[in-house]
């Protein structure tokens, strides 16, 4: 066994105090160009898990409440939010009749109203194969869960990043699709 003296000093030379600093140098560099890239993106993923997750709700809530849902869609000014079937001051407010003003659209209920986040814009909204690029839409869901069937694709400008939600007509189920998607048009062909 050899027994160290007092003053019998071990210790770290220059050379490798300065490789560990490089080291440590080099994984501080890779990890901030990696954040920067993983931000972006994840502002838009959080825009699209919102909608998804309002989209599900409103679904639910249609089926549940047995009435129809609305979510309306700004595209000016890059929000969304839920009709109800009901009145804000309670009861249910009188059925709509498609492509005819709503006499009680000031008095029905609106919930979960949201605003896309940064830099997150819609892009286009397709509806029953009609494309909208501004204004205000809206899509319906029934009693027994199907839905209008529309596309909903948001951009990230500053990644330039898009990303389609898929809302299927008969089931009311969403897909996800990274980038601009669009289903093609089934015909005769396919089935023979």
């Amino acid at each position: 066994m050899r027994a160290f003296k007092i003053n019998d000093r071990r210790g770290f030379t220059l050379v490798e105090l300065m490789a560990v600093v490089m080291i440590l140098g080099l994984m501080i560099t890779l990890t901030a160009a990696n954040w920067r890239r993983i931000v972006p993106r994840a502002q838009l993923n959080a825009a699209v898990r919102s909608l998804s997750n309002v989209l599900n709700g409103t679904r639910s809530e249609a089926i549940a409440r047995n009435a129809e849902f609305r979510v309306l869609y700004d595209l000016d000014a890059e929000s969304y939010w839920v009709e109800t079937p009901y009145k804000k001051t309670g009861g249910l407010a009188g059925v709509r009749i498609p492509g005819e003003p709503d006499p009680e659209e000031d008095l029905r209920g609106k919930i979960d109203y949201k605003e896309l986040g940064d830099g997150v814009t819609f892009t286009a909204i397709k509806i029953d194969g009609e494309t909208y690029v501004d204004g205000q839409v809206y899509v319906r869901f029934t009693p027994g869960g199907s839905s209008s069937e529309h596309t909903i694709e948001l951009m990230h400008a500053p990644t330039n990043t898009s990303y389609t939600i898929e809302v299927l007509a008969l089931t009311g189920m969403i897909r996800f699709h990274e980038g601009s998607f669009e289903r093609e048009e089934v015909s005769e062909e396919d089935f023979r």
